[in-house]
């Protein structure tokens, strides 16, 4: 009996201390589950009624285990046993944590965390940043490169004194007046222009030639610039200096030049008083109107057309100064009949052309159809004595003399002239005789008496050419001569 007891007892500790893992598990399990079941209802009211002390929270919260009052009573084997199992509950919720406290767990703590979490920010590529930071930088550098370029391009060959200089060197070599006279002012007058326009230059071989721009030299009487301008006229090399100085900015930025100095220059020309106009590379030209700094001058004695001792010499000329460009000018007297002299070419500013008309026969023929009108009206007179018929008025007495009547006058020769002064624009004629008859008495009971007379003397006046017509005065002023 004894030793039935001692084994029963002895197989009855061997199957207290072999435990039951699945049962053990099992149970831990099921302690667990009613565990936080009661730990979520308590949760719960927490949350309704208010915050509890943390001694009841804790309390509830506690796996199940033994108390220390528990385990006195208990063996050591079965001590052990316990704590055996307890270690394994652990283990078992560690490694099965799909339960169903395990899920209200996450489902209630997982929302409070991804709150307290910041979310995370897309931080941007570097070498995009870098690579959008070097196109852009690029991209300006290029932008001021291009303008800094532009910019002294612009100031070096298009607002500069030379580019200012060739365009308007061009402009006067190619005869575009028009266009030269709009670059630089001329500093003349309106009326004073009449050459200082596109027909002057018509013709190539009046234009400058082999043009040569010098290079700017500063000015040292001021501020700006001077430049020399090289060209031949007529196979003749010739130059002129030309002032060019700054007046303001164009655009804010770039100088603006202003040519001080025009490239016109003058041409004189010479003709007697009777002459009103000549012609100047095909233009008219009304001396008194567009002519400058007249003067009286004595023309060389080799002015004249030539060397005929029947041709006129003159002793004195009225000059006249005209703007122009440089180049070749031809002048020459107007179409007329009445006079004619060669043309004369200037090609340097220099010279002066000196125009000797000549009188043709029209010239003569139409002062003596003047001269002869006079001598018509002068003889067809039944008066005793007309204002500028001396030549005709005879020696009647018109106080307390007789009576006259039938006075008949006749000019017994042709007049001619015998004085012609192209220079002067004077004439006079030869002597002009006339023959005059009448009767007479002295008292009106007396009979008429037959009476005879003469009278002589010269016609003189003046004229002038104007538009190539001959315009004549003879003065009405003279001597008797019986």
């Amino acid at each position: 009996m004894t030793l039935d007891s001692d084994d029963e007892k002895t197989e009855g500790k061997e199957n207290a201390s072999t435990p039951n893992f699945a049962h053990a598990s099992d149970e831990v399990s099921e302690a667990d589950a009613d565990t936080e079941a009661e730990d979520s209802s308590k949760e719960a009211e927490l949350a309704s009624e208010g915050s509890e002390p943390s001694g009841e929270k804790d309390a509830h919260s506690q796996p199940v285990s033994s108390s220390a009052e528990d385990t006195d009573d208990m063996t050591d084997e079965e001590q052990c046993a316990v704590t055996l199992s307890q270690d394994e509950q652990y283990m078992a919720a560690e490694s099965e944590p799909s339960t169903v406290a395990d899920s209200q767990f996450q489902t209630q703590t997982i929302p409070n965390v991804t709150a307290s979490v910041e979310q995370p920010v897309a931080v941007p590529d570097i070498r995009k940043v870098q690579r959008k930071t070097f196109i852009t930088w690029g991209i300006l550098f290029g932008a001021a490169v291009i303008l800094i370029g532009a910019y002294f391009i612009l100031k070096n060959m298009v607002f500069t004194p030379s580019e200012q200089i060739r365009t308007y060197v061009s402009a006067v070599s190619s005869g575009n007046y028009k266009r030269a006279n709009q670059l630089v002012d001329p500093g003349v007058a309106n009326d004073s222009r009449i050459l200082l326009t596109n027909d002057y230059a018509k013709n190539a071989d009046s234009r400058i030639k082999n043009v040569e721009v010098g290079p700017l030299v500063r000015n040292t009487r001021g501020s700006g610039y001077q430049v020399r301008i090289s060209y031949t006229v007529n196979g003749a090399k010739q130059s002129k200096p030309l002032d060019i100085q700054t007046s303001g900015k164009q655009f804010l930025i770039f100088d603006s030049w202003r040519i001080a100095t025009p490239l016109t220059t003058t041409i004189k020309v010479a003709a007697p008083k009777t002459v009103d106009s000549l012609v100047v590379n095909g233009i008219n030209v009304k001396l008194a109107e567009v002519g400058m700094n007249k003067e009286v001058v004595t023309p060389p004695s080799d002015s004249s057309s030539s060397d005929n001792s029947d041709e006129m010499h003159y002793s004195s000329m009225d000059q006249y100064t005209l703007p122009v460009y440089p180049g070749v000018a031809k002048v020459e007297l107007p179409n007329s009949k009445y006079i004619q002299a060669q043309q004369v070419k200037l090609d340097n500013s220099s010279k002066v052309a000196y125009i000797s008309p000549q009188a043709t026969d029209a010239l003569e023929k139409g002062i003596l159809d003047q001269v002869q009108q006079r001598i018509n009206d002068c003889t067809a007179s039944t008066e005793t004595s007309k204002i500028g018929c001396s030549f005709s008025n005879g020696t009647f007495e018109d106080y307390d003399g007789p009576s006259y009547t039938n006075i008949k006058r006749t000019v017994t020769s042709q007049p001619s002239l015998s004085e012609l002064d192209l220079s002067n624009g004077e004439f006079k004629t030869s002597l002009i005789q006339t023959n005059i008859t009448y009767q007479y008495r002295f008292d009106s009971d007396s009979e008429w008496e037959d009476g005879r007379s003469s009278a002589s003397d010269y016609l003189t006046g003046t004229f002038v050419i104007k538009n190539g017509e001959l315009a004549v005065k003879i003065d009405d002023s003279g001597k008797n001569y019986y």
